[in-house]
């Protein structure tokens, strides 16, 4: 494809039929382009005027088109020439015989690991029953001959790859402060003349939300560059700065203005550098990304969101939505075959994961994101890690091992110890609550270390629901629920040998809700929340208040038919 820059040839004169007049003067002329490797440039002049009658006479070479003998015929080794609509007389190299309409081309397909080399051709005009050898020897030298309209010359500049990547890009990328502007640059060496693009996107792993985006302008350039902004606006992936460069050093400036209520987020500068006329699409631009630089503003909380299985065995997933009078979107189904589990919890609140271009796999930034245990009916537990890929939140399931069900309650405990990672508390049939501390692995099912005696006395309680923190304190925390239907908080210490504090009461009245999910921040208000479904199957919101004597606010109505659900994780 042909550039638009200026005094270039755009493919529009080059291919559009000519509407010239037959009474017109017939003016044919060459041109010059840059090709890249991969790229295909066509050797047929365009026509200026008139119109072709007969036939037009094209000699290509690796020499310049001023020896009618034919000095340098043909190209090097490697390129595919071809004729296409156009005839290739015996006994001539490099020869090629048009019958004149502009939608003939004669090409070459330049080799995708071609080195730096010039490519010329050469054209005559060949009136009707006119003398072929006499117009191959006047487009081989047609160089020499006075420019007359009817013969002339082209040329092709192939620059390598390794040419290309001379050309450099280097940032200059401060934070941009909070509702404020700062002055950012890039430092270009250009070792050729070129067309360069700027746009921006988001770094990869990072929660994201939607905010006022951020604002370019006051683009300034030294002699030799003209820039323009494209779109003002960022980040939404589209060029913010075009520039054309003549070569040389040059610095280009910008600001970045954040406007009021913006979200920190981390962003990168996407530079691309085009030296060819005739180019490969998004392969033969010089691209360069920078490292991450921050828009500062306010923490960008985690979407929190919920889990449920119906009673065929279905699971659904149910993002959050941020909104305390909507927090929950519309369902989306996971998988079935889950009822052959009878115990399963989320290690941590499920949450929205890092924003990414590509799925991300178990890893370290899925960690802590709503990895899952299961317990089947022979008393084996399953992990299923957390991932990014559409339509399955989770990865294929590990085993942990068997004879967990020694345990009557195997809940999901946040990170407890303060390592950054993953816990796990159960219940025996004694009333003893073991803390299980997780040890971080993806590639087998060694998920946790060696259990730790909390203490006992926990048969008093029919429902446990953790995994984060409640209090405010950024430990996670414990909710229980006694047979009388009284609430008690007890907050994490951080320590693994004894996890929790002496309790604190909640409340009372408990005792009319079947389900208890303590789910993370529904709300973005940057503290967490739990929902609870009654017998009748409405599912009620608790507000976190970050109190741990007062930890939920009044209860909201989230909706009803709940109770389609035999669990809510």
């Amino acid at each position: 494809m042909l550039s638009a820059a200026t005094g270039l040839l755009t493919a529009a004169t080059l291919l559009a039929p000519h509407s010239a007049t037959a009474a017109d003067e017939l003016r044919l002329s060459g041109y010059d382009v840059v090709a890249a490797p991969g790229s295909v440039p066509r050797f047929y002049p365009a026509v200026e005027s008139g119109s072709v009658i007969g036939k037009v006479v094209v000699a290509v070479g690796t020499q310049p088109m001023a020896d009618p003998a034919g000095a340098g015929a043909g190209l090097p080794e490697g390129y595919a020439l071809r004729g296409n609509e156009c005839a290739q007389p015996a006994g001539y190299t490099g020869v090629f015989v048009c019958d004149g309409p502009t939608y003939q081309k004669p090409d070459v397909l330049v080799p995708r690991g071609a080195g730096d080399a010039t490519l010329y051709w050469g054209f005559a005009h060949m009136p009707t029953g006119g003398d072929l050898a006499a117009a191959v020897k006047e487009a081989r030298g047609a160089g020499a001959l006075p420019a007359d309209g009817r013969h002339g010359t082209g040329k092709v500049t192939v620059k390598s790859r390794a040419h290309a990547l001379l050309n450099t890009v280097g940032f200059d990328l401060p934070a941009v402060p909070d509702g404020g502007t700062v002055r950012q640059q890039l430092r270009v060496h250009a070792n050729d003349t070129g067309r360069l693009t700027l746009r921006f996107a988001r770094a990869e792993n990072q929660l994201t939300r939607d905010a006022p985006p951020l604002r370019i302008g006051r683009v300034t350039t030294g002699s030799g560059a003209t820039c323009e902004i494209r779109y003002a606006t960022l980040p939404d992936d589209l060029p913010n700065v075009a520039c054309a460069l003549e070569p040389g050093d040059h610095v280009i400036g910008y600001e970045l203005t954040a406007g009021p209520g913006q979200y920190a987020q981390k962003l990168q500068a996407h530079t691309r550098y085009d030296i060819y006329d005739l180019g490969v699409w998004d392969e033969s631009d010089v691209k360069r990304i920078s490292a991450p630089f921050l828009a500062r503003g306010r923490t960008v909380q985690p979407w929190h969101g919920l889990h449920a299985r119906d009673t065929t065995g279905r699971l659904w997933e149910y993002d959050g939505t941020r909104a305390a009078t909507a927090p929950l979107s519309p369902r989306d189904e996971t998988g079935s075959g889950w009822q052959t589990y009878n115990a399963i919890s989320s290690l941590s609140p499920y949450a929205q994961g890092p924003f990414s271009r590509d799925a991300v796999r178990p890893s370290a930034a899925t960690r802590g994101l709503g990895d899952l245990v299961a317990r089947d009916a022979s008393g084996t537990l399953w992990y299923y890690d957390r991932q990014f890929v559409d339509g399955k939140p989770h990865a294929p399931r590990v085993r942990v091992g068997s004879g967990w069900n020694a345990y009557d309650r195997v809940t999901g405990a946040g990170d407890l110890d303060g390592d950054r990672l993953v816990d796990l508390v159960a219940r025996d049939r004694s009333g003893v609550l073991w803390f299980y501390g997780g040890t971080g692995r993806l590639t087998d099912g060694n998920r946790f270390k060696a259990r730790v005696r909390v203490g006992g006395g926990w048969q008093g309680y029919d429902r446990l629901a953790g995994g984060a923190d409640l209090s405010g304190d950024g430990r996670a925390d414990l909710l229980a629920r006694d047979t009388s239907g009284g609430l008690w908080l007890y907050e994490g210490t951080g320590k693994a040998t004894a996890p929790y504090a002496a309790r604190v009461r909640v409340g009372g009245g408990w005792q009319g809700y079947d389900q208890l999910v303590v789910t993370g921040d529904l709300t973005d208000d940057g503290r967490a929340d739990a929902v609870a479904r009654d017998r009748t199957g409405v599912l009620w919101l608790y507000r976190g208040t970050g109190k741990p004597t007062v930890p939920f606010a009044a209860r909201t109505r989230i909706g009803g038919g709940w109770n389609t659900y035999d669990l809510l994780f």
